[in-house]
């Protein structure tokens, strides 16, 4: 047997022995054959280690797949700081200091633990899951409620809890709503839809934070905006709803207040 050789390859000086068990290799075809071998080995050992790398990068993302195909991605649970939201979404803003509370109440399947980051790609991403957030004060929200809910599962909701808020909006179809409920009782509604030009949600008495954000110059009714005099400048739009929104509890912007970094909930709806 041949006295065990020692293989020059481009990126690595690889010993045969260590690599072949010394086995034997001779002549000219042996040497090819110890390349190759060598050459392949380094390949494995490249692949693993860009495995490895990957797993390294990724050790807090956990992967999920609901039978309808939500998620279907890697979910990131490294806690985040609150995300801004609030364009071309809608929400609830429950009062409550227990998010699995608000989860059982209102019905929610819960399909996987996310970041603030994570969560919301997927709220903005799908008809039928919404992302519940850890407690900010007194609150938890409940994101990505569709803009076309009946208002009276609105209500039905509302039934639930102390207190219960809901925002939408919608840039293409102009839709602006918000309301808020207090044990059940409905405290103050309003739906405005710019591209149906109608009023289609109004209860209430008007709040004084709707009064002192000047909320009062917006239509009540629909007959209001087909009056000739009517001024168009003075319609609700998404700025209006993150306003009262902010007014009401919980600034979706996060610009007034700065929380601590936490995790939420991924869910669905009961079909």
């Amino acid at each position: 047997m041949p006295e065990a050789a020692s293989v020059s390859c481009p990126v690595a000086r690889v010993d045969v022995v260590a690599l072949f068990g010394g086995r034997g290799f001779e002549g000219k075809q042996g040497v090819s054959q110890i390349a190759g071998l060598a050459g392949e080995n380094l390949r494995k050992r490249r692949r693993m280690m860009g495995i490895f790398d990957f797993l390294k990068r990724n050790k807090k993302k956990v992967h999920n797949t609901t039978e309808n195909g939500i998620i279907g991605e890697c979910v990131s649970i490294e806690p985040d700081f609150p995300r801004p939201f609030g364009y071309k979404i809608c929400w609830y803003a429950v009062k409550n200091e227990d998010p699995q509370s608000v989860m059982d109440k209102l019905g929610l399947k819960v399909i996987r633990e996310s970041n603030w980051k994570d969560g919301l790609d997927r709220t903005y991403g799908s008809r039928t899951c919404v992302f519940v957030s850890p407690q900010l004060d007194d609150y938890v929200l409940v994101v990505g409620v569709t803009p076309d809910v009946d208002h009276n599962v609105v209500k039905k909701h509302a039934l639930s809890f102390d207190e219960i808020q809901y925002f939408g909006t919608h840039r293409v179809s102009e839709y602006c709503a918000y309301a808020k409920f207090e044990n059940g009782k409905m405290i103050r509604c309003y739906c405005y839809v710019g591209d149906m030009g109608e009023v289609t949600w109004c209860e209430g008495n008007m709040t004084p934070e709707e009064m002192r954000l000047g909320f009062d110059k917006f239509p009540q009714r629909t007959d209001e905006l087909l009056s000739d005099d009517f001024d168009y400048d003075n319609i609700p739009d998404e700025e209006s709803i993150l306003s009262i929104a902010k007014a009401w509890g919980i600034d979706t912007t996060f610009e007034s207040k700065t929380y601590e970094k936490g995790t939420g909930f991924i869910c669905q709806f009961p079909a």
